[in-house]
């Protein structure tokens, strides 16, 4: 199973690592996938990474019922945000530990198994998923 592409009725896929909407079949939208990737793998995260921290780091600093506000208004889209901020969390600090750049798609792939299945509560899934992420437990500092 492909874990980090959601494909689309209209023939498009979002990528659930960057969060580019393209045409995979498209040279183009393959060349912009492909620079999205790599400016990640040296650490950047993707702007919906970003604003979700910025939301939930305002949220809890202000402590004014903002974590209450922000649950509120929680949907589909904003829960598959949460399960990138969580796999990017993971990738940040794989980088910080030596991880091989070029392990970025695997180790992104196998980390949102884990996440999917931790979500799901599906203990036959999280244990294939603990064994595909055990590849990398050395660099979970």
């Amino acid at each position: 199973m492909d874990y980090t592409l959601i494909y689309k009725n209209h023939g498009g896929a979002e990528c659930r690592i960057c969060g580019l909407n393209f045409v995979p079949d498209s040279p183009e939208d393959q060349e912009r996938h492909a620079h999205e990737h790599r400016v990640l793998i040296c650490g950047a995260l993707p702007i919906g990474v970003r604003e979700f921290l910025k939301s939930f780091g305002w949220a809890v600093a202000f402590n004014d019922g903002g974590i209450e506000r922000l649950k509120q208004d929680l949907n589909p889209e904003k829960q598959e945000m949460a399960k990138r901020a969580v796999v990017f969390a993971y990738w940040t600090r794989a980088l910080s530990y030596g991880i091989p750049e070029n392990d970025f798609d695997q180790f992104m792939a196998a980390q949102f198994a884990f996440v999917d299945a931790t979500v799901a509560r599906d203990e036959k899934q999280l244990e294939k998923a603990h064994a595909a992420i055990k590849r990398w437990e050395k660099y979970a500092g």
